[in-house]
């Protein structure tokens, strides 16, 4: 063999090597449930609710207005929420939404980061603060943990909120 064709051969060994690696494995979805949801209220509206997801939500006491983010892994998709409560006896009225498309390397970042959520046998801490809600709901068929609190969420599942923020950014522009 030619010195030429062993370096064509080598170059194309390359490409194939990097081609393989280049598109992001997605790993399986929740394979360790902890702290699973059996009689919690649902404050999720029927609209954003996905089969196999999550919803972060987040809000303030001064203000009726919520900000919601939804990862619907079926439909490979985020969805952004704001909603307004218009009476507290009511459930929360969509006022605007707006949904982009995820790739296969964006849910190659977020099911991991959902999974750790998932199989925390402890509860999200919180900073505490007195004016601020979130809530954390993740969704596997009909299977759920819900995480809340007053307060800032913080370590798994504020990772996986500003996660979450960055890829919006990226793709809402």
């Amino acid at each position: 063999m030619s010195k030429l064709s062993r370096r064509v051969r080598c170059h194309i060994l390359l490409l194939a090597c990097l081609a393989s690696n280049a598109f992001a494995e997605v790993p399986a979805y929740a394979p360790v449930k902890a702290r699973i949801c059996g009689e919690c209220a649902v404050t999720v509206p029927a609209e954003m609710m996905p089969v196999r997801g999550v919803v972060i939500s987040q809000g303030a006491f001064g203000t009726p207005v919520g900000y919601w983010s939804a990862v619907d892994l079926d439909r490979r998709s985020m969805t952004r929420f704001i909603t307004q409560l218009n009476n507290p006896t009511e459930k929360p009225a969509l006022v605007q939404s707006r949904t982009v498309q995820l790739s296969d390397d964006d849910l190659a970042v977020i099911v991991p980061l959902m999974n750790a959520v998932w199989s925390l046998p402890e509860a999200l801490p919180l900073q505490r603060t007195t004016d601020a809600v979130w809530a954390l709901e993740l969704f596997d068929a009909g299977v759920r943990r819900k995480e809340y609190g007053m307060g800032v969420i913080q370590a798994q599942g504020a990772e996986l909120n500003n996660v979450l923020d960055a890829i919006w950014r990226r793709l809402a522009r």
